[in-house]
């Protein structure tokens, strides 16, 4: 027997102590878990091995209650009564037939100390149920595996940005920095599938592609500020029949904060040697009253840009110190001037750079001798974005109101604000025509020649060109959902509305540079051939291009209801079902003076149906040995798109527990993604452009078409995933997965290179047209390329997924250590029909590189006021290329470490003190600032984007107060 001894007032003051709670109806063990969460971390104990008490539908409960008032509605109904052991321990268990002090078996008290730094959820299997989104619980039903990161462990990680929180993810095959692209969005990249193939959800409904990112067809990861994230699940299986049939790479959860306790500000600062400054200023509110409850957040984010020049591998793109291509650009300044054909007049070279010192009034040929054959070179990217110059401004708002006992309305408001600036080098003249004296013309005055010549210059005399995206996105939701009689139902409308234009200024007009060089008139040509100014302020500002600016939309509107409930009962628990209906609508629009402009819908109406089947429950091991439990889920979806018809899919999954500790499973499913109506309908267009011609050896000026192709085939995807979970009873409370899975993807949708359709003309020859052809062994001479989107090729990969993890507590503080680690088996790509797959496996690949392994691990610590956290992201050699093709470099392994502590002032001098409430945060990513590695496959810019970046090392401190 177990004695426990406890004080009574502290046990009254606990029991008397009121809580904002706000449980949603779910399963029981779910809904323990939520108490003890939302009652600051009340220990739980529950000692009830009845299956179907466990899975029983319970609640919803929503108020400011006491944990009493809230155990007699979680535990109506049932056999289970509740006795507080300590002040901040409650034990769950069975009714006794009397009574009498119940005593709780040696076993039951070990799980419960277990429990003494908090619920932890890995204690009730969460692979079983992955809990999507707020408010929409449950709907799954799914066996997948699944990858919570709540908003502790969110804290401890310290991003500063969403994409940021997945490179600690290993299932994220790849990550691009900030600056890969110019508009600053980023993606997930899960299983290396490309961006447009994971699922992005927000608060269990769907994300439309951002209107910065059509032509990827994605969202961009960097809308949502990190500060207002409650926590992020991801559903790595496409089986998620509820929320749409396009979730090939898996589905990905972003929960927004819903509560707040008291008012807080949150301060952060941080940045990189050089630049790439961070500002962020968060206020969150709340308000709890019986009926209702509610959680605003105003998020102030600003990144300062960080330039080329700051780092040495794009500073100085001679990469032949690192056995690589010498990158610098003949397009320099002072510039470099080269014949037609032969060599320069009067010189022994076709080339010369321009003297960086005149010595005569008027550049001669003589002033060109010592520099002949040998060129000016620039590193052009020292003037590139490393990081580019970003503000965001954003409001998130959710509530939630108690209409009836049975009836709950909700609202959610997304409001963002986000501009970026991204430079580029100088306008350029690139092989620019300077016309010499001739019998029509006198040609450029400055021209020492005598003839026509060619020139490269980097116009220095005009600043950076400049690309600045600005787009304003609102998105808001309404809902409702209740109970009847043991059925759970829901209603919403979603609508989101987001607007960007782009704008490049600081471009050069060509033909208005022609027309300078050409000119005879000293004070209206261009003098490219002195490293002084090439022309007058006039005259330069003359060819200069008005601001270009693009205007993009995207959006839709989507009404969404269900219902979900038992519909009968089998002797191994209740069978419970989701049904629903879903009616979107999505559009994008786009306006471009070269490309025109299009505004296209698509409408999609959806019906689907969830099954969850338990065969066997823990009351049967005794008859049913290694069958402690057999549970059958299915999932299938039907979809009736505007331009495609109906299209079914369905998912499937299998969970088997032989053992109270183990868990086996296995899901998979069927997934379609339509193209996206940028791939249909970007409007085409035709261009002369030059092109070589393999099949005549020679230089071939065409017509090419680009742009959208609306005969292009839906990608179809199937997965499969098996793998097991075992959880064994220890205080250590650990928690081992591995999963293998497999997915092939087939007709992708890509844009081919006019190059690559050449060296397999044979297929494509509806796509490539000739002159008619007089000589039999010589075809004809190339006149034009469709070199407009197409459906081609596919991927097969294969993997397994590792996670380690434990929980313990000990004398010197509570301890975390977590190993992710993804196995990349395979991962075959096709990119042109007929040809035999590329293993891209350890390979680089501008496309972005799959290594074999791809492992994070970390250790946090908390001990009262003191807290610190530990990162290792870890990945492997792999072998460099360029196009797929190995170079004979290995491009090195690398671990980086990422560090943070943390300090509550308020714990640390007590709950009375000014300082309550105060918490301080600090840490650096990348510690010991370790450098990209020099590789091939990123050609001009020196390293592989897809596994590293150019910041290096950062650093960081956060400060927020509770008031």
């Amino acid at each position: 027997m177990f004695i426990f001894t406890r004080s009574a007032t502290a046990e009254d003051e606990a029991r008397s102590r009121q809580y904002e709670f706000d449980i949603p109806r779910t399963s029981r063990t779910l809904a323990l878990h939520e108490l003890s969460r939302q009652a600051g971390g009340l220990l739980v104990a529950y000692l009830s091995s009845d299956d179907e008490e466990e899975q029983s539908l319970v609640g919803p409960v929503k108020g400011r209650l006491t944990v009493d008032e809230v155990l007699r509605v979680l535990l109506r109904s049932s056999q289970l009564g509740s006795r507080w052991i300590e002040d901040r321990m409650v034990s769950v268990e069975p009714r006794p037939p009397t009574e009498a002090t119940v005593e709780l078996p040696s076993e039951a008290v070990a799980r419960s100390l277990s429990y003494s730094s908090g619920f932890d959820l890995s204690r009730f299997e969460p692979e079983e149920v992955l809990v999507l989104g707020w408010p929409i619980r449950d709907l799954t039903l799914s066996v997948a595996p699944a990858v919570v990161m709540e908003s502790d462990e969110l804290e401890a990680i310290g991003a500063s940005t969403l994409p940021d929180v997945l490179r600690y993810l290993s299932q994220s095959a790849y990550s691009r920095p900030e600056g890969y692209r110019a508009s600053g969005a980023q993606y997930a990249e899960m299983r290396g599938l490309g961006p447009d193939t994971a699922l992005i959800l927000i608060n269990g409904r769907r994300a439309f592609p951002s209107a910065n990112s059509l032509a990827s067809s994605a969202f961009d990861l960097n809308s949502i500020p990190v500060t207002a994230v409650e926590r992020i699940e991801f559903l790595l299986d496409s089986a998620a029949a509820a929320y749409g049939s396009d979730a090939i790479g898996g589905v990905i959860n972003i929960v927004l904060r819903d509560k707040v306790a008291q008012p807080t500000v949150e301060l952060r600062y941080g940045g990189t040697d050089g630049g790439a400054e961070q500002e962020r200023v968060t206020l969150s509110a709340g308000l709890n009253k019986d009926r209702f409850h509610g959680a605003i957040v105003f998020d102030y984010f600003d990144i300062g840009g960080l330039l080329g020049e700051e780092r040495s591998l794009w500073r100085d793109q001679d990469f032949r110190r690192y056995g690589g291509r010498d990158h610098r650009s003949p397009i320099s300044s002072p510039g470099n001037v080269s014949s037609l054909s032969g060599n320069l007049p009067g010189l022994s070279a076709p080339i010369a750079a321009v003297p960086r010192v005149d010595s005569t009034p008027g550049t001669t040929i003589d002033d060109f001798a010592a520099t002949a054959g040998q060129p000016n070179l620039e590193s052009l990217l020292r003037y590139s974005s490393i990081v580019p110059e970003t503000t965001r401004r954003t409001v998130t708002a959710t509530g939630t109101a108690r209409l009836t006992d049975q009836i709950t309305a909700t609202g959610e408001l997304l409001y963002v604000n986000r501009d970026s600036t991204y430079y580029y080098a100088p306008p350029v003249l690139a092989s620019m025509p300077v016309p010499g004296p001739s019998p029509l013309s006198t040609g450029n005055p400055y021209n020492p020649f005598g003839r026509t010549v060619r020139i490269n210059r980097l116009l220095t005399e005009y600043p950076s060109q400049v690309q600045s995206v600005d787009s304003e996105w609102l998105r808001w939701v309404v809902g409702l959902h209740g109970d009847w009689d043991r059925w759970s139902w829901e209603v919403s409308a979603l609508r989101s509305d987001e607007q960007a234009t782009a704008t490049l200024d600081n471009a050069l007009d060509p033909l208005a540079a022609l027309r300078a060089l050409a000119n005879p008139d000293p004070a209206l040509a261009l003098n490219p051939f002195s490293s002084g100014p090439i022309g007058s302020e006039t005259l330069l500002a003359s060819l200069r291009l008005p601001p270009d600016v693009d205007e993009f939309s995207s959006g839709g509107q989507q009404f969404t209801g269900f219902l979900q409930g038992p519909i009968w009962t089998l002797p191994g628990g209740p069978v419970t079902a989701v049904l629903g209906a879903e009616w979107r609508s999505e559009m994008m629009r786009a306006s471009n003076e070269v490309a025109r402009s299009f505004d296209r819908d698509r409408d999609i109406v959806s019906g689907f149906a969830q099954l969850r089947v338990p065969f066997v429950n823990d009351k049967l091991r005794a008859t049913l040995p290694g069958l402690r439990e057999l549970m059958f889920t299915a999932g299938t979806r039907l979809d009736d798109y505007s331009e495609f018809g109906h299209v079914l899919r369905s998912q499937m999954g299998l969970l088997w527990k032989p053992h109270r500790d183990l868990s086996v499973r296995v899901s998979g499913g069927s997934s379609f993604r339509p193209p996206s109506l940028y791939e249909l309908y970007l409007p085409r267009i035709s261009v002369v452009a030059p092109v070589t011609d393999p099949a005549r050896r020679e230089l071939a000026a065409v017509t090419l078409t680009m742009g959208g192709n609306t005969d292009l085939e839906p990608v179809t995807a199937r997965s499969l995933t098996a793998g097991l979970v075992f959880s064994p009873d220890s205080a250590w409370n650990w928690n081992i997965s591995a999963d293998w899975w497999r997915i092939d993807m087939k007709n992708r949708v890509v844009s081919l290179s006019p190059q690559v359709m050449l060296a397999h003309e044979a297929l494509f020859q509806d796509r490539i047209v000739r002159d008619q052809s007089t000589d039999a062994e010589r075809p004809g001479v190339l006149r034009a390329i469709d070199a407009s989107r197409i459906n081609i090729g596919g991927v097969k990969t294969a993997g397994v997924d590792l996670g380690i993890k434990a929980d313990f507590l000990t004398e010197l503080g509570r301890f975390t250590p977590e190993l992710q680690a993804t196995w990349f088996d395979r991962f075959e790509s096709s990119d042109v029909p007929g040809q035999a797959p590329v293993e891209r496996v350890d390979l680089a690949s501008e496309l972005g590189s799959i290594l074999d392994w791809r492992a994070v691990l970390s250790l946090r610590w908390k001990r009262g006021a003191f807290g610190a956290a530990m990162f290792a992201r870890y990945t492997p050699s792999y072998d460099d290329a360029i196009a797929g093709v190995r170079t004979g470099r290995t491009i090195d392994a690398q671990t980086l470490f990422d560090l943070q502590g943390s300090l509550d002032f308020g714990l640390l001098y007590g709950g009375e003190s000014r300082l309550h409430g105060l918490k301080l945060w600090a840490g650096a990513v990348n510690v010991f600032d370790e450098p990209p590695s020099f590789a091939d496959v990123g050609d001009a810019s020196g390293f592989d984007s897809s596994h590293s970046e150019l910041k290096q090392r950062s650093y960081y401190i956060r400060l927020e107060k509770e008031f």
